[in-house]
């Protein structure tokens, strides 16, 4: 009897060794997928600015200032630690910073959809529908808040599923230092816990206690940082209370809400609509925690409560981690489901094609704007460039940093504030060249001339009206 269970025991060990090396070129086919996109997506990086944010955000780290926009404090001081240990220049840091930051919330969503599907090619397919959402394909290439928060909450997801609260609630309370706005995503937490509760009392006392100990580990980062700026945090110029918000109804809030979604997803919707069905028919799915009910509770939330900025993915958490689905959906059922699912799958390179069309074209246009500015710094020098007639948020604060440099820091200003305040240029202190960006006229500036020259100059095909201080 003994040599029949030695030979049995034998058996079972070959047969698991066997499924290990099945296993293992799938394995290695994941690690390659993810070098090749790093190494692709690294090639694409340079010095641009997703938008104004950027450029006073990178201003921030460049300073080591954690008292301004503390709302996003743990944004800045990620940031600080990324630029003190790369050594490329800021703009070029912080853009590494949110790739590297990107990837691993990929390999968190490789890990999640791995747990749910038992199944490694799924969890492949479900990181490349990730590169179909436009807004995370620029999240991971132009430095913002929103690249980093869906990261850290992919991780925190992926730590929290198996089983790791107490990290996963480190993790989870950074990504609210990083935004409030991840605040409501506690809600993917909470349901998948409370469905697998539902199995009996034991099970309900053990998940309990699993969010009580991703609750500490989420206060323990998050408080400190917030009683120590609670000044800045609360009531500043950005903070809880006084941060700029568009008067949405709660109607209106949705309907954005569903904008986004549907224009992001854009032909892959239908894909994920049929994988949020499939999930949500799965009776395994609903004992291992459900997550297409998690999402769908996440995505009401937070178009309830966080859709108060007209201009931030605030949905953009839940639809990188809503391709699990589809991917989940596709290991667990049969070959007709599989096969139209795969057909579904197609539009995805319709989506990324169109994603990656957009942000080339983006890319090329920030280049230029950033190629112009420095050429208007290299003309200024040794003074200060001020550039007349930007409009909005964005551009000026784009072009600033752009033209800037460390000890010469452009500065821009409204047109109609210029005609109110050209007698502040008449001061012999002030040692700047003014670049107008509309058309200017002598009249317009007439009581400047006794100081200044009227100039006209070219960069690149681009001619610019300048005034430029007489030789004294």
């Amino acid at each position: 009897m003994r040599g029949v269970h030695e030979t049995v025991m034998l058996a079972e060990h070959f047969r698991a060794r066997l499924r290990s090396l099945s296993t293992a070129p799938v394995r290695s086919g994941a690690v390659l997928l993810f070098l090749a996109l790093f190494v692709a997506h690294l090639c694409l990086l340079s010095p641009l600015l997703q938008n104004g944010d950027s450029a006073v955000y990178n201003q921030q780290v460049d300073e080591f200032d954690l008292s301004h926009r503390t709302t996003h404090v743990g944004y800045f001081a990620l940031g600080i630690v990324f630029n003190a240990l790369l050594p490329f220049g800021t703009d070029w840091n912080m853009n590494l910073m949110v790739l590297v930051v990107g990837f691993l919330g990929l390999v968190a969503v490789y890990s999640t959809t791995k747990l749910f599907s038992e199944s490694r090619l799924a969890a492949s397919a479900a990181v490349l529908l990730v590169f179909g959402l436009s807004s995370q394909v620029r999240g991971m290439l132009l430095s913002e808040v929103d690249g980093v928060s869906v990261a850290f909450v992919a991780m925190a997801f992926a730590c929290f599923q198996r089983d790791a609260a107490f990290f996963a609630g480190l993790l989870f309370g950074f990504s609210v230092l990083v935004t409030p706005l991840s605040g409501p995503l506690l809600a993917l937490f909470v349901v998948t816990a409370g469905v697998r509760a539902v199995v009996g009392f034991t099970a309900f006392r053990g998940q309990l206690r699993k969010l009580f100990t991703f609750g500490v580990g989420s206060l323990l980062v998050y408080v400190p940082p917030v009683a120590i700026l609670f000044r800045d945090y609360v009531y500043g110029p950005r903070g809880l209370l006084n941060a700029p918000r568009s008067a949405f109804s709660v109607p209106q809030r949705i309907a954005h809400s569903w904008h986004f979604i549907t224009h992001e997803l854009g032909y892959m919707l239908p894909l994920y609509a049929i994988g949020v069905l499939l999930c949500l028919l799965s009776s395994r799915l609903w004992r291992a925690g459900q997550p297409a009910l998690a999402l769908l509770v996440s995505m009401g939330l937070m178009a309830v409560v966080g859709e108060r900025f007209t201009d931030v993915p605030v949905q953009l958490p839940n639809l990188v981690l809503l391709g699990m689905l589809p991917a989940i959906a596709f290991a667990m059922h049969r070959r007709v489901v599989k096969v139209g699912l795969c057909f579904l799958s197609c539009a995805w390179f319709f989506n990324v094609h169109d994603s990656y069309a957009n942000l080339s074209g983006q890319l090329r246009s920030r280049e230029r704007d950033r190629k112009m500015c420095l050429a208007i710094r290299a003309q200024s020098a040794p003074r200060t460039p001020v550039l007349v007639g930007l409009s909005g948020w964005n551009q000026p604060r784009i072009f600033e940093r752009f033209t800037s440099s460390p000890g010469l820091p452009a500065a821009s200003v409204d047109f109609r504030a210029f005609v109110r305040n050209q007698r502040r240029w008449l001061d012999p202190a002030q040692k700047v060249e003014l670049w107008f960006f509309h058309k200017v006229t002598s009249a317009q500036v007439g009581q400047l001339l006794d100081r200044y020259s009227l100039e006209s100059r070219a960069v690149g095909t681009r001619k610019f009206t300048v005034l430029v201080p007489r030789a004294e």
